[in-house]
């Protein structure tokens, strides 16, 4: 028998987060064997509380012999949780002990229905030994949720002890009231912060709009050693989220920049440069390129920067697929400057495509410059191919030719106009 109740007890405890009413049905079969057992009573009384039951707890808490400080919380609990503070009130006054909990949840019942007149009343009347650290913290979170500041700061100042939590509601209250500069203030009092406290100040910035602050925020957060987690990346602010993966990024933590990149719920063509870069830079080519391609499923274009990017991971992959990204730019509406050149070139030098890289030299639409040539030179030379090796010789012969002519007639250009300034300055 004693083994059948802790089985029952068992699956009451576990059916203490439900809210399918079904479930509570199985509760009263259980009920109807087990009503004298005082903890069996306390169980049901907590399970249908938390299935929004009330009659049914009223019921089972009614039938209980022996109704302590623990039934009653367990009542009380449910009466504030539906609001019903006229049942709770009455329940609280009938009560022969009261703990700690008891008040606690009294007093945060009101301050939840915005009832801060009956809640601070309350708070003012309980016993000096009732009245903890969580007591002091829901009167001041009530006041900062309802606007009321002034009352919040005077029961914050008077508090003998304070938590995270009161630390973290006097920044929200702030936060809400427009006063960025207390905030700051509070936040900067804290003794030891932790994950709730700037968490808290990195989504106030962000949610007013102080995005510089709330990458300023973020900073102090790691200078604390504080380690983020998926809330603090949770916020909905591109210029904080983008900053964020920029931040790792170009730090060198891929891994962390690419979940902050990934649980975003949408990404601008800085944060997609931002990642695409990193990866590109890092040598992570495959990963750069599959980036790309889901971007390019997306909402966004790629600009030139992000091009430049894909087009360097694949030269340092090997990947020839680059061509490919190369001759979309006119689908993209970016104008190819003599870098994405230089990269394509590279590419297709690399691969021993040399006839086509030499081709898409002559045939740029910018002027090549030494370096293109250059890189072409030393893949012919790498690849043996001689003959191409003289051409493209040739080429940076003619363009170095060019430029000492150029630089032979601004000389001159210049003796001239010092020679007429000389002449003129003899003639005066």
């Amino acid at each position: 028998m004693a083994a059948s109740r802790a089985r029952q007890l068992h699956g009451l405890y576990l059916m203490r987060g439900c809210r399918d009413p079904d479930k509570a049905l199985h509760a009263e079969a259980v009920k109807s064997a087990n009503a004298h057992d005082h903890n069996v009573g306390i169980t049901l009384v907590s399970v249908y509380c938390k299935c929004g039951l009330l009659a049914d707890a009223h019921g089972v808490f009614g039938r209980m012999l022996d109704r302590n400080a623990v039934t009653c919380n367990a009542m009380l609990a449910g009466y504030t949780a539906a609001g019903d503070m006229a049942n709770a009130e009455a329940l609280f006054a009938g009560m022969g002990s009261r703990t700690p909990v008891t008040w606690v949840m009294l007093i945060r019942g009101f301050a939840e229905e915005g009832d801060m007149v009956e809640a601070l009343r309350w708070f003012e009347v309980a016993p000096p030994g009732m009245r903890n650290v969580v007591t002091w913290t829901v009167a001041v979170q009530g006041c900062a949720a309802t606007g009321d500041m002034e009352t919040a700061r005077e029961l914050f100042d008077k508090m003998p002890a304070r938590n995270a939590f009161v630390w973290s509601s006097m920044v929200i209250g702030y936060f809400k009231a427009g006063n960025a500069d207390e905030v700051q203030a509070v936040f900067d009092r804290i003794p030891v912060r932790n994950l709730v406290n700037s968490n808290t100040l990195i989504a106030g910035y962000a949610k007013i709009g102080c995005y510089e602050k709330a990458l300023e925020a973020f900073h102090s957060m790691l200078d604390d050693r504080i380690k983020p987690d998926e809330f603090t990346m949770a916020g909905k602010n591109q210029f904080v989220l983008n900053g964020l993966v920029d931040m790792f990024a170009k730090c060198g933590d891929l891994a962390f920049a690419r979940k902050i990149f990934d649980n975003m719920q949408w990404r601008n063509t800085e944060c997609w440069n931002s990642m695409i870069s990193a990866l590109s830079s890092h040598g992570q080519s495959i990963e750069a390129i599959k980036l790309f391609s889901k971007m390019e499923c997306s909402e966004q274009k790629p600009n030139e920067i992000i091009l430049l990017a894909v087009l360097g991971a694949c030269t340092h992959g090997g990947f020839v697929h680059g061509l490919r990204i190369f001759i979309k730019y006119d689908v993209y509406g970016v104008a190819a400057a003599v870098e994405h050149y230089g990269c394509l070139v590279d590419l297709l030098a690399r691969a021993g495509r040399l006839r086509e890289a030499y081709e898409i030299v002559k045939n740029m639409l910018v002027v090549p410059n030494e370096v293109i040539w250059g890189s072409l030179l030393g893949a012919c030379r790498v690849h043996g191919d001689a003959e191409m090796s003289k051409l493209v010789s040739s080429e940076i012969h003619q363009l170095h030719s060019c430029r000492v002519s150029t630089n032979d007639a601004e000389k001159y250009s210049n003796r001239k106009v010092m020679a007429v300034n000389t002449k003129g300055q003899a003639f005066f």
